[in-house]
């Protein structure tokens, strides 16, 4: 139903001929890390007392720290105080609560990523499971920038190219070639996806599969 009560803004139009980040598109789940700093004033019993919450002491506070899906907040597999069973997404809360206070150090906001690896998707012929964040300008091409002492799960999605837009269907041809020829980048020896294209003035992200990136995604699985 049209709204003629409230004004509507036509949205400001991102430049094209911007930045470009092409990184690997991992075949997994999306996760994220919400963390959150308490101030003197907050009392950390609210979240003490539910579960799915994960409360850690650091040098200079305490730190609450929450996993999701990608599409709600989840948690470890294990009876909630209400009796109802807790939903997880492939372990990925688990290993959150285990690592708690280590994901700390990734620094208050939410931090969004891939878990990957045995059972989830194709697997990449993994023994175990890895969280790659998405977010290679603030964590480095190969994960250089993240915090000392991070648990060894803990990764980035590879970063293939950067460039403007003029350059950019070049920049997807060559990433696709590259990840045809020598496969995941990622986990040396399994088979690529494809590439995820992240506009860095639009914050928008596309995906280019290798396979059949023209059908929609219920009829290519």
């Amino acid at each position: 139903m049209t709204n003629v009560t409230d004004f509507r803004p036509w949205p400001k139009i991102p430049r094209f001929n911007r930045e470009f980040v092409l990184t690997e598109k991992i075949n997994g789940t999306n996760s994220q890390v919400a963390v959150k700093r308490l101030t003197e004033d907050e009392d950390p019993a609210r979240y003490l007392n539910q579960h799915g919450y994960n409360v850690v002491s650091k040098e200079d506070g305490l730190y609450v720290l929450r996993a999701g899906s990608r599409k709600r907040w989840i948690a470890p597999n294990r009876q909630k105080l209400d009796g109802t069973e807790a939903m997880d997404n492939f372990g990925f809360a688990a290993w959150v609560a285990d690592n708690a206070t280590a994901l700390a150090n990734l620094g208050e906001g939410t931090h969004f990523g891939e878990w990957y690896g045995r059972g989830i998707q194709h697997g990449y012929g993994m023994a175990g499971r890895k969280w790659a964040l998405f977010n290679t300008t603030r964590w480095g091409t190969r994960g250089q920038g993240l915090p000392d002492e991070s648990p060894a799960e803990l990764t980035v999605v590879p970063e293939l190219a950067r460039v403007r837009g003029h350059l950019l269907n070049e920049a997807i041809r060559d990433s696709i070639r590259l990840l045809r020829t020598l496969g995941s980048v990622a986990e040396a020896g399994a088979k690529a996806e494809g590439v995820v294209v992240y506009s860095v003035e639009a914050n928008q992200c596309y995906k280019v599969l290798l396979e059949n990136d023209d059908l929609p995604k219920g009829l290519a699985a």
